[in-house]
Order: C-alpha cells, then sequence, then structure tokens
C-alpha cells in the first residue's frame, strides 16, 4: 500500500479485486448484494466497486467466470450458467441501447435538423443507427 500525502494508505484495484474474488468465491452458489461485499472485504462501496471493475477486467484470463449482477442474487461468479451470463448481458444490452437511443433523440437529431447537408452528422447518424440496432439485437436475440 500506498501514502496519499496526508498518512492515509490506499491500496490498488488488483488488492480489492482479490478480496472480492475470495468472497464471491465462498458465497458460490449465492451471490453477495454490495453491502455485503463491503462488510465480507471490510471496503467501502467505492473499493468495492473498484475492485468489480477491476476483477471483470482480469476474470476471463485467470479463467474465472464472469462476474454477474441481479437484484435477486446480487454479485455472482458461476461456473457453469449459460442463461445467468446470458441474461446479464442481455439487461447489459439494453441498457446501453437506452443510453444510444436517447443520445440520438437528445443530441445527435437536433444536430442533425440543424445541419441537415453536413457531412460529419450523417456520417455519425449512419453509424449511430447501426450501432443502435445491433444493441436492440442484441438484447433481444433468442
Amino acid at each position: 500500500m500506498s501514502s496519499d500525502g496526508a498518512g492515509r494508505s490506499r491500496s490498488r484495484p488488483h488488492v480489492h479485486a482479490e478480496a472480492i474474488l475470495s468472497a464471491l468465491l465462498e458465497a458460490r452458489p449465492a451471490g453477495l448484494t454490495i453491502v455485503q461485499l463491503m462488510a465480507a472485504t471490510e471496503r467501502t462501496r467505492a473499493q468495492v466497486h473498484t475492485g468489480l471493475a477491476h476483477l471483470r477486467q482480469v476474470a476471463a484470463a485467470k479463467g474465472l467466470p464472469p462476474v454477474t449482477w441481479d437484484k435477486t442474487w446480487g454479485y455472482r461468479m458461476l461456473d457453469n450458467a449459460p442463461d445467468v451470463w446470458i441474461g446479464y448481458e442481455r439487461a447489459f444490452f439494453e441498457s446501453v441501447h437506452h443510453r444510444v437511443a436517447h443520445f440520438i433523440a437528445g443530441i445527435l437529431l437536433p444536430h442533425q435538423k440543424k445541419k441537415p447537408d453536413d457531412p460529419y452528422i450523417r456520417t455519425v447518424m449512419a453509424q449511430m443507427g447501426a450501432i443502435e440496432s445491433a444493441l436492440h439485437l442484441l438484447a433481444n436475440l433468442e
């Protein structure tokens, strides 16, 4: 651990990720809520979020299953649960789809209406339409 100059120590994301990994593996097949992860790892909410982000980035390289989240179970790491993984992935695609659709409607369309002949906005609209369509397809793929 290093000091932040004020005498407080701070750890690196991989340290938080290791603590979270240990807690999630111990809880399997059940999951843990953010509050339970904070208690189990003795970390703050921000440290848990930092650790989860790092764990998600390195999980595949370490041969670990993905970290998923849902309202019922919280955060989980399940070895053989394609239905859980797909459900999480679909929810992610749906969330991103909504963000992209709102960005198009609230930012890009007004830009396009002001400058309909601008090659930049025409290209952006075409590409963002394709992205929105792909996200919608992925969120609803059977």
